[in-house]
């Protein structure tokens, strides 16, 4: 193959591999924005979005490398790869931002629900109190 074919399929799976990992971002996005819902349907359907473009993403990446091996090495080449391979290092970081966000308010929003669990087994002092005393009788006058 050509080192101008070569570069051109690298760069054919650098777009890829971008695309992918905003979609990767936007999913995260998704994600936090379907924590702390009534139902958890539309956050687990980010996150198994999520492992479907992490997979999608293992599949470019493996190519890029299959790629990247069987390319020229003039100096023109390398100059180009280290811009193309900038390009997805700067949208990995966007992605990798996302995800620690969406991992940072995961743990919140799990913290939040255990101590809320937490104060349910806790008994009520109200009640308590009122359920300690004694029960009135309750009767109706009917004279009056």
């Amino acid at each position: 193959m050509s080192t101008t074919a070569q570069a051109s399929a690298i760069a054919v799976h650098v777009e890829a591999a971008k695309r992918l990992l905003r979609e990767l971002e936007q999913q995260a996005e998704t994600a936090l924005n379907a924590l702390g819902r009534d139902s958890s349907a539309d956050f687990f359907a980010a996150v198994d979005a999520r492992d479907t473009i992490l997979g999608q993403l293992d599949g470019v990446v493996n190519a890029l490398t299959t790629e990247r091996q069987a390319a020229g090495e003039s100096q023109t080449d390398k100059r180009e790869m280290a811009s193309l391979f900038a390009e997805i290092a700067q949208a990995a970081t966007a992605a990798l931002e996302s995800h620690d966000r969406l991992t940072s308010e995961t743990r919140r929003e799990r913290d939040r629900l255990a101590q809320a669990l937490r104060r349910t087994a806790r008994p009520d002092p109200v009640a308590r109190q009122y359920g300690a005393s004694k029960p009135r009788a309750r009767t109706i006058s009917v004279t009056g």
